[in-house]
């Protein structure tokens, strides 16, 4: 007994601050609901925030990997610094309140607001925290504070402790006790706390204006006494956390505020608004509603889990956003998961919550498909020239005129307005316009030709078949067959299951549209071909090895990679065999790819101009081979994805089955070629 109480005594003296939680919960806390940059500097400002800090400042370089790139000797290892100057902790604080985790802050301080600015605060669980070990290894925290009373002659009190994730893990049982640090019992002449990270894993950082972006989605405060400034801290960029600004169609906001959520006899308030917006948002930070508890994200929808088949479905979860206000989500009956990603739908109040949302948006679909439909048209009015077109060639051709424009709307009825920016799109779509609308006007002429008495005589049905240029619409079918034989050669090449990565390159680099039914191929056009020959020749002086960016015309070479682009993209496709398993390296190594081309386009301005965005997809079934670390940054990582070959089938199946229906249902059903039912 005197041993026990002997070593407890000595351990108490010679660890100043002790952790207190299971090392099972560090793991699922922290490293598994916090992989993102974004998502764990989310986590530290809204700490500075609860914290009635004014000021946050946080520092982070930008549009880099933070480990597992090779860097120079002499380079200082990546940090995330975040600095804020609320009231701080003393070193009793830190061990009551910021190592004890996991317990209810609110009901442990008995208040659910701040202590000096009295803001409603956003941290409940006592596990945000731990979000900074989901990047890193490493976390460092100095504060100076608390109380008025604290205050000495010297200044604020310091507390200085550093937490290293391998030390925490290495023993299940007892517990844990964070190094105290180099200022531990300095004192400091302002009050705030500072968190450092480092020792990280492989994870992205986005660029400026992706980091704005996913900051400001995360964040829905309004307060003159809130600032937080990001810098670039291998740059001289920065900027001020704002709004997330979204362009919307004003004529399909609604104001939510009129419309409470009916749960039982209550009406429970939310504020905000719902929209359609002017362009389809692919990125997650902007698409969607957003929706906020205290301030800060709790979750994000695109459909409120609405079931198909009401008007406007087509556009809605491309078009779909807002941010909305719903605090008795994080009142006395918590409904926020922990990771703060979502909400607990299945709750009584999570299910009224969703009704509300789903009648809310049918009203907004019925406005906004509308509303995009006309916006849609008008855009490719003007871009097409349709109008001055038509009148060129056939001036005096009202009919003709007529059903070119209807089969034109036709055609553009399902579009969304990025189609509008490719000048090729428009294109295609005045050509089928052209076959199509002359098709349709030489069976209503035929049919009021049918109805009148008499013979109308052969060289009036020769005249009406010239005029209505019948020939054209065989490009149509020509088109559809050529998109239908290279459905039915990628479907060959998955059923065989030996298929090598040859012939799928091949096949990739004639029809990148297997990859995005919407893009425009310029795979092999000189321009790209300029690229890739520059891109080779800085890689092999810079690295002193040879690189091979495509396979083509090249008999005996494999590809490294695949480079296709799109207008104003780089898109680096690594393709693998059927059934293959993908491996560390290859991972790395195409990554490291991804990185080199940046530096590249970086270093060569003017050529990075022409190709903004750049991303990296895997095409290969298996990546049960991959580390640890290659799987967090996979799924970590926005530009880089993954996709099986059936995966890759089935999407170019979905895409296409409409625009081949629609094609055959307009040119007659007696006329479709053989293999269209494989295709569809």
């Amino acid at each position: 007994m005197y041993n026990d109480v002997h070593v407890a005594a000595r351990e108490s003296e010679d660890h100043k601050y002790t952790m207190r939680i299971s090392r099972l919960a560090i793991d699922k806390l922290g490293i598994r609901l916090y992989d993102r940059v974004s998502a764990v500097l989310a986590e530290l400002i809204a700490n500075g925030y609860d914290a009635d800090a004014t000021e946050v400042n946080v520092q982070l370089p930008w549009g880099v990997t933070l480990a597992g790139t090779i860097r120079a000797a002499d380079e200082p290892a990546y940090r995330i610094v975040v600095s804020d100057n609320g009231h701080g902790m003393t070193a009793a604080e830190v061990n009551a309140h910021y190592l004890m985790v996991g317990s209810d802050r609110r009901v442990r301080t008995g208040s659910d607001l701040s202590r000096e600015r009295t803001r409603p605060v956003m941290g409940r669980k006592g596990i945000g925290k731990l979000a900074a070990f989901g990047i890193c290894r490493t976390i460092e925290v100095i504060t100076a504070g608390s109380h008025s009373g604290d205050r000495t002659p010297q200044g604020w009190p310091v507390a200085h402790l550093v937490m290293d994730l391998d030390d925490m893990l290495s023993d299940t049982e007892r517990d844990y006790f964070p190094k105290t640090g180099a200022l531990d019992g300095t004192f400091a002449a302002d009050r705030g706390t500072t968190v450092i990270l480092s020792n990280f894993f492989r994870k992205r950082v986005n660029s400026g204006t992706e980091l704005s972006r996913q900051l400001a989605a995360r964040f829905g405060i309004e307060r003159s006494d809130w600032r937080v400034l990001v810098r670039n801290s291998i740059g001289s960029e920065s900027f001020l956390l704002s709004d997330l600004a979204i362009d919307v169609m004003e004529e399909t906001r609604v104001d939510v505020g009129r419309v409470p959520v009916r749960f039982g006899r209550q009406f429970l308030p939310v504020t905000g608004w719902i929209a359609y917006s002017k362009q389809p948002y692919r990125d997650d930070a902007m698409a969607g509603v957003r929706i906020y508890a205290r301030g800060k994200i709790v979750a994000q929808t695109r459909d409120f889990g609405i079931p198909a088949g009401f008007t406007g479905e087509f556009k809605l979860r491309s078009y779909l956003v807002g941010a909305i206000h719903v605090d008795w989500l994080d009142d006395d009956e918590d409904m926020v998961r922990s990771d703060r990603q979502d909400i607990m739908w299945n709750s009584p109040r999570g299910e009224a919550l969703a009704e509300w949302g789903r009648a809310l948006i049918k009203e907004i679909g019925r406005l906004g498909e509308k509303s995009i439909r006309r916006r849609v048209w008008e855009e490719f009015v003007e871009r097409s020239r349709i109008h001055e077109l038509l009148e060129s060639i056939a001036p005096g051709d009202r009919m003709f005129r007529d059903s070119v424009l209807d089969a034109a709307r036709i055609l553009v009825a399902h579009k969304d307005r990025s189609s509008m920016d490719d000048p090729s799109h428009i294109e295609n779509m005045m050509r089928l316009a052209l076959s199509l609308g002359p098709q349709r006007s030489l069976l209503e002429t035929l049919k009021e030709i049918a109805d009148e008495e008499g013979d109308p005589g052969l060289d009036v049905v020769v005249a009406l078949f010239e005029r209505a240029r019948v020939a054209e619409i065989y490009s149509l079918g020509q088109i559809a067959s050529e998109r239908v034989a290279v459905v039915d050669r990628l479907r060959d090449l998955i059923d065989d299951r030996r298929s090598l990565e040859r012939p799928f390159q091949e096949l990739i680099e004639r029809a990148p549209w297997l990859l995005a039914p919407e893009w425009t191929p310029l795979g092999m056009n000189e321009s790209l071909k300029r690229v890739r020959s520059s891109f080779e020749r800085w890689y092999a002086q810079k690295f002193g090895t040879a690189l091979l960016t495509t396979a083509i015309g090249s008999e005996r070479r494999e590809p490294d990679f695949v480079l296709l682009h799109d207008s104003g993209e780089l898109w680096i496709v690594e393709i693998k065999r059927m059934d293959y398993h993908l491996t560390d390296e290859e991972y790395n190594r195409a990554v490291n790819y991804l990185y080199e081309l940046d530096r590249f386009l970086e270093e060569n301005p003017r050529i990075g101009a022409q190709f903004p965005r750049r991303r990296l997809t895997f095409i290969v079934d298996h990546i049960d081979r991959l580390g640890p670390a290659s799987l967090s940054s996979l799924f970590s990582d926005q530009r880089v994805d993954r996709r099986t070959w059936r995966e890759l089938l089935d999407a170019t199946l979905r895409a296409h089955r409409d625009f081949l229906d629609r094609v055959y249902s307009m040119r007659g059903a007696q006329d479709e070629p053989p293999g269209v039912e494989r295709a569809g």
